[in-house]
């Protein structure tokens, strides 16, 4: 049991798309004078927030950096929290954020899609020591789930519509740590499906609730980037799925 819940744990904390939060620096973006395509100037900063999160930093950081280098910005990362990650971008404190749900862009924000979405994710429900697992779950009201921090946003659902206990937490690891101790049986939290054969192989059974894409985010300062973003941003997964069919 001991060695199937490290091995769990240390999966499953390599998974998720929202971290515990870090300040923000300021780092300057140094830009070659004369390559710019649009207005940035050689010290003025585009700061691209991200989360902590293996497959961000090692898959969808470098495709964003190489789309925006590929219209001429250079630009800085700053890993920021979930919640405290919009609050910044909608602000305008950051300019962009790497990867997002699509939920997260509403009438009433600053925060705009560039299209296409670079990927496909979802709201899963997790479920350990073979726990009853089905969609009822959350409308049963003798169940306790652990979810993130906008897991009700995420869900496009209001708190009085679900019957189950929901016990919200800002620190995804603490609801991984809740989910492993034992002291809920359940969670949910975003995920993308790239994982899906982990949670397979760890013993934990999974549902999607809720679907979203996952896509480029900035603030609508920057809308007249939308169109070059967006053709770079083809452009760079369309050189990846090159890559993968070679």
């Amino acid at each position: 049991m001991e060695t199937t819940l490290t091995t769990l744990k240390k999966g499953v904390l390599h998974l998720i798309f929202l971290l515990p939060l870090s300040p923000l620096s300021h780092a300057e973006v140094i830009a070659e004078p004369g390559t710019l395509s649009h207005e940035v100037s050689h010290k003025e900063k585009y700061v691209v927030g991200h989360l902590n999160h293996p497959r961000v930093n090692s898959f969808y950081k470098p495709l964003i950096e190489r789309a925006y280098r590929d219209i001429g910005i250079e630009i800085v990362f700053e890993t920021v929290g979930g919640e405290r990650g919009l609050r910044l971008l909608n602000e305008g404190m950051t300019d962009a954020d790497v990867i997002r749900y699509d939920v997260v862009s509403q009438a009433d924000n600053n925060i705009v899609i560039v299209p296409p979405a670079l990927s496909h994710g979802a709201s899963f429900l997790l479920c350990i020591r073979e726990a009853e697992c089905n969609r009822d779950v959350i409308q049963n009201p003798d169940k306790a789930i652990a979810a993130t921090t906008r897991f009700f946003i995420n869900m496009r659902a209001k708190p009085g519509e679900l019957n189950a206990n929901i016990f919200e937490f800002d620190d995804f690891n603490h609801v991984i740590g809740l989910l492993l101790s034992g002291r809920f049986d359940y969670a949910i939290m975003p995920s993308d499906f790239s994982e899906k054969a982990i949670f397979e192989q760890s013993g934990i059974e999974y549902i999607p609730l809720v679907k979203h894409e996952l896509v480029h985010v900035i603030n609508k300062k920057h809308a007249h980037l939308v169109d070059d973003l967006s053709a770079s941003i083809a452009k760079q997964l369309a050189l990846l799925d090159t890559e993968e069919t070679e």
